[in-house]
């Protein structure tokens, strides 16, 4: 419900259908677990605690303690239109779900948090290859690194690098367009920038450290392997207050 990106059309059981699984799983392995996904991107804490209380739910039915209740994935990063509550409230929520199920034998309680640690560690480095008013064409696109900007539509956090040269205090909201020859090369945005961006101008798109390595293609032969180990800091934090300074220009 609170999930940018819903994971329920391929994968899972409904609570039903968990009833007879667990009773089978139980038959037949030494160990049983219960797990759900809330879906990635998960803007609010209270679908844990939802997740949790169907799991409670499914063991008082069946009478079946299990060894192991994995709440999944999920934990959200922060985007310049996305900004979740602290991380802690999410563990707090979890927390506070299990131990209202009031299991005599407690199961071991796992969590996978992916995009919330690791996505401000990667940017990208693009050059602006063509202006046209507030588009701009950029050597990286959906078949790239920016995967989430052009097919989920996030709008990732973008500064532009002056090297040098003066920027515009007017800003100018851009949509991007990648290199390739397919028309959904295309990032809607908006991505806000100094006004006065031009060709050969280079831009940092930020919070690419969870999924964009692993999404690249060499499409039309686009493709770069040029990785660098920096020591900055992201263009937006979860865990620190005031980005300001670090974004829209470098």
């Amino acid at each position: 419900e609170h999930a940018e990106i819903d994971l329920s059309q391929k994968f899972g059981a409904l609570p039903g259908e968990a009833l007879g699984l667990l009773r089978l799983a139980k038959a037949h392995a030494v160990k049983v677990g219960l797990s759900f996904h809330v879906g990635s991107q998960c803007m609010h804490p209270i679908s844990y605690a939802k997740g949790i209380r169907d799991l409670g739910n499914i063991i008082k039915k069946t009478k079946i303690i299990p060894d192991i209740i994995n709440v999944g994935g999920g934990f959200p990063s922060i985007y310049p239109d996305l900004q979740p509550q602290p991380l802690e409230n999410y563990i707090s929520e979890i927390k506070k779900s299990f131990d209202n199920l009031k299991l005599e034998n407690k199961p071991e309680l796992l969590c996978e948090p992916g995009r919330a640690l690791v996505a401000e560690s990667g940017s990208s480095i693009v050059k602006v290859v063509l202006r046209k008013k507030q588009k701009l064409y950029i050597n990286d696109g959906t078949y790239g690194s920016l995967f989430d900007a052009g097919v989920l539509n996030f709008v990732l956090p973008t500064r532009m690098i002056p090297n040098g040269r003066m920027t515009s205090k007017k800003l100018t909201a851009y949509s991007l367009y990648g290199p390739t020859c397919d028309s959904i090369d295309y990032m809607k945005g908006p991505f806000v920038l100094p006004n006065n961006l031009k060709e050969g101008d280079y831009l940092e798109i930020g919070q690419l450290g969870a999924y964009s390595l692993t999404f690249r293609t060499k499409f039309n032969g686009f493709y770069s392997d040029q990785i660098f180990e920096v020591q900055d800091k992201p263009i937006m934090s979860m865990y620190e207050k005031d980005i300001s300074s670090r974004y829209l220009v470098a």
